[in-house]
């Protein structure tokens, strides 16, 4: 290649290269476009109070003396007639009765393993989802120190343990299984005989702690409840031999006490949310079952039903929840992209460099941002995903952007 070639190929270059630098200058400065991803985004209005947890509770005593040792998890369910709890000589023997236990449990997770034998049929990366879910669910109750109590845990040992098997890094547990049951032998022999027993009169949950509302705390107490009453609730004094109680009805409630106003966005038998600060149960469906409105009064007294229960609730006499009565779904949409076209609102979407309006119907508005309907039975309507242009000059529908 001789030297002229060479220098005009090299211009040729050097003004493609200006042209270009010039053309996105250009575009950027004097024609600015800014987009913004369209997402999934909730929004809720309610309002946030204190709620008092109210059962159908009977306390159960320890009549013969001794340690005991608990045969059913807190917030976990007992039949009727079944034995809540073991009585031993002392607290050595009720520790060992606690570890044969957890071997017991072990014990179970595996030969359920191994049980289900339909490993092809097994899909593994749901398995692995439901292994991350479970590891979250462990983590969340060892922040809140009831990493022995919790269920998840047995559960995640068994997803691990079939994952063994499914990925080939394991044929069987039988020798695990015999080695478990050989210690667990070992320790029955070690920790004595049972001198006693608890026994719960009824069906229902097993809730360790006995806190003194039993009786004043009660589901027929609360078609007369007011503010004044939730105000200054009676406590009594708690029996020394108390063991545990049984709420004997699978639904609970929670009364709070809300003003007059916001009372009237309820409706009993509606279905509503509560939010509530709780790893394990941040939200709880519930059902409005009574509210309690007095004319003369600022304040109403609203009670929800509720059929959720577990060990980090069975904790719980009062707690504070959010009522959620308007609860809105939808895409997230910046305000400055909702434009007007031809009377309808709509947002310009940038595709492959052109400009189409899409038209929203806008079911919540807030002050930066709105929410609008998600349709999925239509192909021209706003997308999940869309770049919506949010600042832009002289757009029209069908504009290029070379």
């Amino acid at each position: 290649m001789n030297k002229t070639v060479f220098k005009v190929l090299k211009w040729v270059t050097v003004g493609f290269l200006v042209t270009f630098v010039f053309a996105q200058f250009y575009l950027s400065v004097m024609n600015p476009v800014t987009t913004d991803t369209v997402y999934e985004h909730s929004t809720y209005s309610g309002w946030t109070v204190k709620g008092y947890i109210i059962r159908n509770e009977t306390v159960l005593s320890q009549t013969v003396s001794g340690s005991i040792s608990y045969n059913v998890q807190n917030g976990g369910r007992v039949s009727k007639n079944g034995a809540v709890a073991s009585v031993y000589l002392d607290s050595k023997s009720a520790e060992l009765a606690g570890k044969i236990e957890k071997l017991d449990k072990q014990i179970e997770v595996l030969q359920s393993v191994q049980i289900y034998n339909d490993f092809a049929a097994t899909d593994l990366s749901a398995l692995n989802s439901k292994i991350e879910n479970k590891i979250l669910e462990v983590a969340a109750a060892t922040q809140n120190g009831k990493v022995s109590e919790t269920e998840a845990i047995n559960e995640l040992l068994q997803l691990l343990n079939r994952k063994q098997i499914v990925t080939g890094q394991a044929t069987d547990f039988n020798t695990l299984i015999a080695s478990l049951k050989a210690e667990r032998d070992a320790l029955k022999a070690a920790a004595g005989e049972v001198t006693g027993s608890v026994v719960s009169p009824s069906s229902g949950y097993v809730i360790y702690s006995v806190d003194g509302y039993e009786n004043t705390l009660r589901p027929e107490m609360i078609p007369e409840l007011t503010a004044e009453k939730m105000a200054e609730i009676p406590r009594e004094s708690i029996p020394d031999n108390a063991v545990c109680k049984i709420v004997s009805d699978y639904e609970w409630y929670i009364s709070v006490v809300i003003p007059f106003d916001e009372a009237l966005n309820l409706r009993e038998g509606a279905t509503v949310k509560l939010l509530t600060p709780l790893v394990s149960a941040p939200e709880l469906t519930v059902t409005v079952k009574s509210i309690n409105k007095q004319s003369t009064q600022e304040n109403a007294v609203a009670t929800f039903a509720c059929k959720t229960m577990n060990t980090e609730l069975a904790e719980y006499r009062t707690i504070e929840v959010t009522v959620v009565y308007n609860e809105h779904s939808g895409l997230k949409v910046d305000n400055r992209a909702i434009r007007v076209l031809d009377g309808k609102r709509g947002v310009y979407v940038l595709t492959a460099s052109q400009v189409k309006f899409v038209p929203v119907n806008v079911i919540y508005e807030g002050e930066n941002y709105s929410i609008v309907e998600k349709e999925v039975s239509n192909s021209k309507v706003l997308r999940l995903y869309d770049e919506i242009i949010v600042k832009g000059k002289n757009l029209y529908d069908g504009k290029i952007f070379n």
